[in-house]
């Protein structure tokens, strides 16, 4: 091979990704049309307040990470946005192809191996879209480069110098849990990996703390004004999350925690999840997909930290990627926050293999061809990526919207007119009987001082239970004069019906 088409070939991973995001269709996952879409308009728009709990319970979502992908949606057309989404994913293969390097996997193997991670069932469902878990895997990446490409001045180096590179290390896996809470686990996995070097405690010890002190400061780059805005707000600056410790009188004291996953898990699962999870993903998501990366990386793992103890940056990194792992496990169990893992199983599998290269290529071309890719949602792409179609509303700067159900409706607020204010009475968040939590007296004091007319926005499936909260707030909704929004991206039909006071 001629010497610059390798690296010409490196850089054509992230375009090629980005034509993969274009093949794959257009967004249209739940998140999106339930928080995604409408966080960044309600923070750019200063809404917080004048809605109230539209995106339930992600509404009090950091929303930095939505602004990016709005405000690029509204200037360029979807396909665009779609592709450069990919293209950004395509880094991901960059960044593995760089740690296998470094861990002195050979290039051709190293690239073969970044490549069957990047294509993994759950990334490659994630490619073009905005879960994000595929891109804030570029922190966490980003963050273990550093220490393996530093690790002999981090253990062999001046104390000063190895606290400084590992604080600079901690910082870009500090930024992406700032941006999504649920990359914590990558955070504690790369800190506390360093306390098991093979080192001298006292020096391990610094590189931990210090990494982690980098952790914080990424940390408060990130999320540190929006937890300062929900601390003045709420009193509680993970708000609605940990609220069973905040104790914030706008929620319920509990940790609001999704455990739908942990809640099925014995001990005998929780020992050897990949084998249950590989075979009935249903343990772990809510849609149907097959993938054996992470399987084959825990089977890995053990033999790999046996052989690699005391042979530094290799031993770290299936350290912290275990404790990565094991964190994931106690938190959450939901397969979709276990994205950077999956896509980096393939390179793990190839330090642990060492030079058994022919193994290597049959479990790289096994993992290939076993993959059935999950699916959270795409429809034929449209002109914009987000495409609202409203019905004649009367009077838009004296309405006020309820909104109930548990369907993702705030999508469509952007749409209507920007007088509108939502007031979302029903939710995952709180429903109309959890009177000890705040937001109901207000919504209820908002809706009986309103003097203009009410209407309503549901999912038009959910009719019956809206017509319940309706009437427990005494009112009901005029059937007869209902309009119809709809969205590319919406497959409910929905309903927008003015409201009549008793």
């Amino acid at each position: 091979m001629p010497t610059f088409a390798f690296p010409a070939l490196l850089a054509a991973l992230p375009f090629a990704f980005g034509l993969v995001a274009l093949w794959l269709g257009m967004d249209a996952n739940w998140d999106l049309r339930n928080y995604h879409w409408y966080n960044a308009y309600a923070y750019l728009e200063g809404r917080h307040g004048f809605d109230l709990l539209a995106a339930q319970i992600p509404t009090f979502h950091n929303p930095m990470l939505d602004v990016p992908f709005f405000v690029a949606a509204q200037a360029l057309p979807a396909r665009v946005v779609g592709f450069l989404l990919g293209m950004l994913h395509g880094l991901n293969a960059l960044a593995l192809y760089a740690l296998g390097r470094r861990l002195g996997v050979e290039p051709g193997w190293a690239l073969a191996a970044a490549v069957t991670g990047a294509l993994g069932a759950a990334a490659m469902a994630e490619i073009g879209t905005v879960f994000y878990d595929n891109l804030l895997s570029l922190g966490f990446y980003a963050s273990l480069l550093v220490i393996v490409s530093q690790w002999e001045r981090l253990f062999g180096g001046r104390a000063r110098v190895a606290a400084m590179i590992a604080l600079a290390a901690g910082i870009p896996a500090g930024i992406a849990f700032g941006l999504k809470m649920t990359m914590v686990v990558y955070a504690v996995g790369a800190c506390f990996g360093l306390l098991l070097a093979p080192d001298r405690p006292g020096r391990r010890l610094l590189v931990s703390f210090c990494f982690g002190l980098g952790v914080l400061a990424g940390l408060a780059v990130a999320a540190g004004p929006w937890m300062w805005f929900l601390w003045e707000q709420y009193g509680n600056p993970t708000f609605p999350y940990f609220n069973q410790i905040f104790k914030s009188p706008w929620g319920l004291f509990q940790s609001y925690r999704d455990g739908m996953y942990l809640d099925k898990l014995t001990p005998a699962s929780r020992l050897l999840f990949p084998f249950f999870f590989s075979f009935d993903q249903r343990l772990t998501s809510e849609v149907d997909f097959r993938d054996f990366r992470v399987l084959a990386a825990f089977l890995a793992a053990p033999l790999a930290l046996v052989a690699w103890r005391g042979r530094g940056a290799r031993g770290y990194l299936m350290a912290a990627v275990s404790l990565a792992y094991l964190t994931w496990l106690a938190l959450s169990a939901i397969y979709r926050y276990l994205v950077p893992l999956e896509m980096l199983a393939p390179p793990l599998l190839l330090v642990a293999l060492g030079r058994h290269r022919a193994v290597a290529g049959v479990a790289l071309a096994l993992l290939l061809v076993t993959t059935r890719p999950a699916d959270w949602g795409r429809v034929a792409w449209t002109d914009k990526a987000v495409e609202v179609a409203l019905p004649a509303i009367e009077s838009p700067d004296r309405t006020m919207v309820l909104m109930a159900g548990h369907e993702p409706l705030s999508f469509l607020i952007p749409a209507f007119p920007p007088g509108m204010r939502f007031l979302r009475i029903d939710s995952t968040f709180t429903n109309i009987r959890e009177t000890t939590v705040r937001f109901n007296d207000v919504m209820r004091a908002a809706v009986a001082a309103h003097d203009g007319p009410l209407a309503m926005l549901f999912t038009s499936w959910e009719i019956e239970d809206v017509r319940r909260k309706l009437d427990e707030y005494g009112l009901a909704m005029d059937e007869s004069r209902c309009g119809h929004p709809s969205s590319p991206i919406g497959p409910a039909p929905y309903a927008y019906c003015p409201v009549r006071r008793p």
